[in-house]
C-alpha cells in the first residue's frame, strides 16, 4: 500500500496538479457537450414540430379552398337544374296541346307522356 502522504505528494506536484486540472476540464466538457446535445435535440424536435404545423395549415388551406369551389359548384349545378327544370316544364306544357293539323288529339299526347315517365 502506498503510503498516504507520498500520493497526497503527487497530487501537489506540477504533474499532479495539471493532471487534477485536466480531469476537471474532461468533466467540464462532458457535462456541457451533455446538456448541448439534450439541448440540440429539442431544438430538432422544435424545428420539427413547427415544420409539421405549417403543413397542417398549408392542408387546411387546401382543404378549405376546395370546400368553397365545391359549394361554388354546388350552387350552379342548382342554379342549372333550376333552368333546365323551367325549360322541361314550359316544353312539357306546350307539349299538352298538340300541335294544329298533326292529327293528335290530347289524349294522344296524354299517352304519350305516360309511356315516357
Amino acid at each position: 500500500m502506498i503510503p498516504l502522504f507520498k500520493a497526497w505528494g503527487f497530487v501537489g506536484s506540477p504533474i499532479g496538479r495539471a493532471l487534477g486540472v485536466g480531469l476537471i476540464a474532461i468533466v467540464a466538457l462532458g457535462y456541457a457537450y451533455l446538456k448541448g446535445e439534450k439541448s440540440g435535440r429539442a431544438d430538432s424536435q422544435e424545428a420539427a414540430l413547427r415544420a409539421q404545423i405549417e403543413t397542417l395549415r398549408a392542408d387546411l388551406r387546401i382543404t378549405m379552398r376546395a370546400a368553397e369551389q365545391a359549394a361554388a359548384q354546388e350552387a350552379a349545378a342548382e342554379a342549372r337544374a333550376t333552368t333546365l327544370n323551367e325549360r322541361l316544364t314550359t316544353y312539357e306544357d306546350g307539349l299538352a296541346v298538340p300541335p294544329t293539323g298533326s292529327g293528335f288529339t290530347a289524349d294522344d299526347v296524354r299517352g304519350l307522356r305516360e309511356l315516357t315517365r
